[in-house]
């Protein structure tokens, strides 16, 4: 739902949660103590204020679900207060914090005393209005050698191929990467001495070995997707995975992708990036979503996200069950659910009233405004009025 950036100092009921989030995310990232204070203050005032895409909390009930703690005394849903809770798994969200993380850390060494005084909605803007510049470039790249080049793996006529990180044409290959890719991975002020830009700042990370650069490439030597992965306590993590213009691998190249995480026994645990080409972590593997026909595993993802049951191939009957008890009002878009899990989803969700449709075309809102009865199948369908009442 959407709240208008009008609105000041909104009510977010996990908070706390969602700085924790931010001072994890830095440390992992081992951000610098300006792009951390900056998070902690700019960018939780954006959230608290200006975003967007946030769930309105409307009973005790949902905050419950929501919070795993006691309901405190704070907490008036019945009253004019509107609270919200922010998603951490929001795609917006974590593309929106990765976009800022990016922008300040490839310029931190020239503007970062204005930081306190930037915006989110600042660094979105600036942001994407370089990466429109970088698109719309003619950018001229040097043949490289290809030896700053490695091949590790290849599937079908599609190899991976790792960027050295110290050798002397890293910079041109990345610029030839950026160039091709039509993304900002490479783009530098002087490429030779691989100095400024978004470049610079991922030359570093690369010769300091804090990510490892792949990129996914034909027989020609043409690539089509770019992959940085990250060393943690001995395994491998995914960092980001990009397609052209920094959109999601195209599907022709998605097996390829999950078959090299696979045989490097990547951890991916749900990246966005990963999602994007409909690709999930289950069971330690990485996994194409539109494949997950075992239950136990349809399961595991559901109870992660019950927003996957909308991709899952003839997701089982427990499986739907599963999702409209976790997330009732995704079901009004959800199909093969019955009218049982639809009622069940319309008793702990009573807004879905105007969204439901039940067998024979029976919309719940109009079984409501009649006094006959209705029969669903064969039995009686009455619905319960003690909910009806907190509507």
């Amino acid at each position: 739902m959407e709240i208008s950036q009008k609105n000041k100092g909104r009510n977010v009921i996990n908070i706390d949660e969602l700085k924790i989030y931010l001072t994890l995310y830095a440390k992992e990232k081992t951000l610098s103590i300006a792009i951390n204070t900056w998070l902690q203050k700019a960018f939780v005032r954006w959230m608290i204020n200006h975003f967007r895409e946030v769930e309105v909390v409307d009973s005790v009930e949902r905050y419950q679900a929501l919070v795993a703690s006691e309901v405190p005394t704070w907490f008036t849903p019945y009253s004019q207060t509107v609270f919200i809770y922010i998603h951490i798994k929001n795609p917006t969200f974590v593309d929106t914090l990765s976009t800022c993380v990016e922008f300040l850390s490839s310029r931190h060494g020239d503007i970062v005393h204005k930081f306190p005084r930037m915006t989110v909605e600042h660094i979105m803007e600036k942001s994407q209005q370089e990466h429109l510049r970088m698109q719309k470039k003619q950018r001229a790249y040097t043949e490289t050698s290809a030896k700053a080049l490695e091949k590790v793996f290849t599937f079908d006529n599609l190899h991976i191929v790792k960027f050295l990180a110290h050798h002397e044409e890293l910079s041109l290959e990345m610029a030839r990467e950026s160039a091709l890719m039509q993304h900002c991975l490479g783009e530098f002020d002087n490429v030779a001495k691989a100095e400024g830009g978004y470049g610079s700042y991922y030359h570093e990370l690369i010769q300091k070995e804090k990510i490892i650069l792949y990129s996914l490439r034909d027989d020609k030597n043409m690539p089509h997707a770019t992959i940085s992965i990250s060393l943690k306590h001995g395994q491998l993590h995914l960092d980001q995975i990009k397609g052209k213009q920094n959109l999601a691998p195209i599907a022709r190249y998605v097996p390829a992708s999950i078959a090299f995480f696979n045989h490097i026994k990547l951890q991916q645990h749900y990246h966005q990036d990963c999602l994007a080409m409909g690709v999930v972590f289950a069971k330690g593997q990485s996994r194409q979503l539109s494949t997950i026909t075992d239950e136990s595993m349809q399961q595991e993802l559901i109870a992660y996200d019950s927003s996957f049951i909308e991709q899952l191939p003839n997701p089982s009957k427990s499986s739907l069950w599963l999702a409209s008890l976790r997330d009732p009002k995704n079901m009004g878009t959800v199909e093969h659910t019955s009218d049982a899990m639809k009622t069940s989803a319309l008793i702990q969700y009573p807004l879905l009233l105007n969204e439901l449709t039940f067998s024979h075309g029976l919309k719940a809102k109009n079984i409501l405004q009649q006094n006959e009865d209705y029969s669903i199948g064969k039995r009686l369908f009455v619905f319960p009025k003690l909910e009806v009442t907190r509507i």
